[in-house]
């Protein structure tokens, strides 16, 4: 039971951390600029029109011939007729996820030529500029195969476009596909780390079900039941009992010279250090009473029975001498008490 209590107690100190830190990260979310927050201040849309010539157009059964004919084809779950910056182009996908940041595969076609489009850094600096208001020049484009720290649900392979403005806004285009991720700036992560913290993801998943709250969860309802197990054990040792059904006895104080002090009225049902405290004799404990710290020793006699705490942090020799914690001990049969502090 003693490993249980100490375990409760640090068990105890995580839960509250992060109750302060959700009460944290909870203020900031209400104080906070809403707008800039979401990195897309100089975002614009992209909704060019499409310079589309139907004649042009070559069958979308040509372009899946076209597409088997290559050395390792791919199977098409769909085409779908697209545009990049205005022109059109068909996309064919052959891996489609749940959404859109999911594992996804795609090809892309010139509608009109039938040749294969594959976005580079020029087009992907392109792509981003078409979507970017800001007054910052590019200073860097660069691909990243395996997730982004601003976008971490991004799980396809993306063109990170950096530009020179005093946000350092990045916007991010989706290798595969062309499509836009977002924009992200000093702003907007900053605020990630709040969510960070309040979601507890730890690990930047971009994913609140993480392992880490769910293990939170589990510790929160371990707390639960041990607090709940400790109370009734209290409650069996009369911690709990109302002191007017209860009897009082007066017992002997002494010192470590086995002087007497005095007597006082104690409660047979409160623990000795609680009693004490009762009667203005107040004994060091940095536990609370929990039996951890092994501060609050007494000696006592008659010698009473020893619990696991006083096991734990009294020597042999202290226990055969009749030294007890007075958090951990009840009136009883005891007829005097040595205070040693």
């Amino acid at each position: 039971m003693l490993l249980i209590k100490q375990i409760h107690k640090w068990a105890s100190v995580t839960v509250g951390l992060q109750v302060l830190i959700w009460l944290g990260s909870g203020f900031y979310f209400n104080v906070m600029d809403h707008t800039k927050a979401k990195g897309n201040q100089y975002r614009v849309s992209n909704n060019q029109p499409m310079n589309l010539e139907p004649s042009r157009l070559l069958e979308p059964k040509r372009i899946l011939e076209q597409v088997q004919h290559l050395p390792n084809p791919a199977q098409t779950v769909s085409v779908t007729l697209s545009h990049l910056l205005g022109q059109p182009i068909y996309l064919l996908i052959h891996q489609k996820g749940l959404y859109r940041h999911f594992k996804n595969s795609y090809s892309m076609v010139d509608a009109y030529t039938g040749k294969h489009i594959v976005i580079d850094a020029n087009l992907a600096e392109q792509l981003a500029s078409a979507t970017y208001s800001g007054p910052g020049e590019v200073t860097s484009v660069t691909l990243f195969d395996n997730g982004i720290d601003d976008f971490p649900k991004e799980q396809n392979a993306t063109w990170q476009v950096n530009y020179a403005d005093e946000l350092n806004t990045s916007v991010y285009i989706e290798a595969g596909s062309g499509r836009l991720v977002g924009h992200s700036n000093d702003d907007k992560r900053f605020a990630d780390i709040f969510f960070m913290l309040h979601f507890m993801d730890y690990a930047s998943e971009g994913n609140f079900n993480s392992i880490q709250i769910i293990l939170f969860a589990f510790i929160t309802l371990w707390l639960t039941l041990t607090g709940f197990i400790w109370t009734i054990q209290l409650a069996f040792n009369g911690q709990y009992q109302l002191t007017i059904f209860t009897k009082k006895r007066r017992v002997k104080l002494l010192d470590e010279n086995q002087a007497l002090l005095g007597t006082v009225s104690l409660n047979t049902k409160n623990n000795l250090l609680d009693g004490l405290a009762k009667n203005q004799i107040h004994l060091p404990s940095t536990c609370g009473g929990g039996g951890t710290c092994g501060s609050c020793r007494i000696l006592l006699s008659p010698q009473a029975k020893v619990t696991d705490a006083e096991h734990d942090k009294l020597s042999k020799t202290q226990l055969e001498k009749g030294y007890r914690l007075s958090c951990q001990q009840f009136l009883a049969d005891i007829e005097s008490i040595t205070i040693l502090n």
